[in-house]
């Protein structure tokens, strides 16, 4: 994907919230305080205000350090939020460094967390909203969000659902099949051996 406009992309996306923080240009929200408000307004109940307490809002004048440490936050809250409430490991996906958004304002760097940002909105629980929202931007920046998604949905992972281990299903059936087996064997013997009861006393009848 061509960073560069994936990432203009995703800041126009994020320009579609209003939020108390004023922001202009990508330089303004790498202090972390807008994105946090931002996922407040995404999953209110998950990122709620004593999460959003944690977030020291005078990052914007201080140093870097300030800026990084709420980066951190915004980071764990996300990941933390995928795995508890939508169930999703993001495996295999370069997660932001969070110290060169911090430090430098890296816009590479800054478009992954925007576009784990965007994750959050389409999985959440007014996800229509936000895609319809998406689907009514220009042609060319939804081209680049549908992109950022279907990568990012392609790096996921279910650890909500445990897979069957087909090995312990297959002894399974196999115990099933011996016990089954060995019955249908104790039928047939007390069968066997009814029959053969009835014809001894059937010939001494004769007698």
């Amino acid at each position: 994907m061509d960073e560069q406009n994936v990432s203009d992309s995703l800041f126009k996306w994020l320009q579609t919230f209003k939020v108390e923080t004023p922001y202009e240009t990508a330089a303004d929200i790498c202090s972390g305080v807008v994105l946090a408000e931002i996922l407040n307004q995404i999953a209110p109940n998950f990122f709620d205000d004593e999460w959003q307490g944690k977030i020291k809002t005078d990052a914007e004048t201080s140093n870097w350090r300030i800026k990084v440490s709420n980066l951190k936050k915004v980071l764990e809250g996300i990941l933390e939020y995928y795995s508890t409430v939508l169930g999703q490991q993001i495996t295999d996906f370069n997660l932001p460094d969070v110290n060169r958004i911090g430090e430098h304002g890296d816009t590479s760097e800054l478009a992954r967390l925007m576009q784990l940002v965007l994750g959050c909105a389409v999985n959440c629980e007014h996800k229509e909203g936000y895609i319809e929202q998406i689907m009514g931007m220009d042609e060319g920046v939804q081209q680049y969000i549908m992109n950022a998604i279907q990568e990012l949905m392609s790096k996921e992972t279910s650890t909500s659902t445990s897979f069957p281990d087909f090995s312990e299903m297959q002894q399974q059936v196999n115990r099933e099949a011996s016990s089954i087996a060995f019955s249908c064997r104790r039928v047939l013997v007390v069968r066997w051996k009814l029959v053969a009861t009835l014809r001894f006393e059937s010939m001494l009848c004769k007698f």
